[in-house]
C-alpha cells in the first residue's frame, strides 16, 4: 500500500486558481504539491490500493487535473477530477454523502477519497483546518475507518480539538470512528468519492 505525503513536495509546481480573478490567478501560478495537491495524492493512494500494477504517479495525476481543468479554483475540484480519474483508471465512481455507502465501498473491495471541510463554528477540523482530501483504504475490524492523510505530520492529531479522535499506527495509518468523518465533512458536497474496480 503506497503512502504519498504532499509535504514532501514543497518545490513541485501544481498550478491552481486558473479561473479566479487576476490577483488569485497570479498566486495560483506558484502553488505546489505541498500547498494544493492533497486530492491528487489521495487519488494516487486509491489507485495503489485498488490496482496491483499502474503508472498513475504524481506527474500523471497533475496532468489529468490540468486536462479536465480541475485546478480552476483552490486545490483540486473533485466534481471534475473524480469522474475523469475513474474513467482513466477503469474504476466505477460514486459521489455520496451517505456514510453507510462509504462503509459499503470499503467492505466490497473499494477505496474512497474523503473531502473534509476544516474548522467552522463549533467544530475544529480533525484532518485539516481548511478544505482537504484524505484517502480511506479500509474498515478496521472494530468498525473504524482506516485513512491515509497526505498532509500527515507528527503530532498533527494531538492539537486541541483533535486529541483522542485519531489513532496512528505504523507511522502514517490514521484510524478514526465514522462519526469523526461525518462531522469533518458536514460542510462539503459530496462528502465521499467512492471507487471500485470494474
Amino acid at each position: 500500500m503506497k503512502y504519498i505525503n504532499q509535504l514532501d513536495y514543497p518545490d513541485w509546481l501544481y498550478v491552481t486558481k486558473t479561473d479566479l480573478e487576476e490577483e488569485l490567478r497570479e498566486k495560483g501560478r506558484t502553488t505546489t504539491v505541498k500547498s494544493s495537491a492533497c486530492g491528487l495524492c489521495s487519488a494516487i493512494m486509491v489507485a495503489d490500493r485498488l490496482l496491483v500494477n499502474h503508472d498513475f504517479d504524481l506527474k500523471a495525476a497533475i496532468r489529468l487535473s490540468y486536462d479536465v481543468k480541475a485546478n480552476f479554483s483552490h486545490g483540486t475540484s473533485y466534481k471534475r477530477y473524480a469522474p475523469a480519474f475513474a474513467e482513466k483508471m477503469g474504476f466505477e465512481w460514486e459521489g455520496t454523502n451517505d456514510p453507510e455507502r462509504l462503509r459499503y465501498c470499503l467492505r466490497t473491495g473499494g477505496a474512497a477519497v474523503i473531502h473534509v471541510g476544516g474548522d467552522r463554528e463549533g467544530h475544529t477540523g480533525v484532518f485539516s483546518h481548511g478544505g482537504h482530501y484524505v484517502a480511506a483504504v479500509s474498515e478496521d475490524r472494530d468498525g473504524r475507518i482506516v485513512i491515509l492523510d497526505p498532509s500527515y505530520k507528527e503530532d498533527k492529531y494531538e492539537e486541541e480539538g483533535r486529541k483522542g479522535l485519531v489513532e496512528v499506527k505504523n507511522g502514517v495509518i490514521a484510524i478514526c470512528d465514522m462519526q469523526v468523518l461525518i462531522d469533518d465533512t458536514a460542510n462539503r458536497e459530496p462528502h465521499y468519492h467512492l471507487f471500485w474496480r470494474k
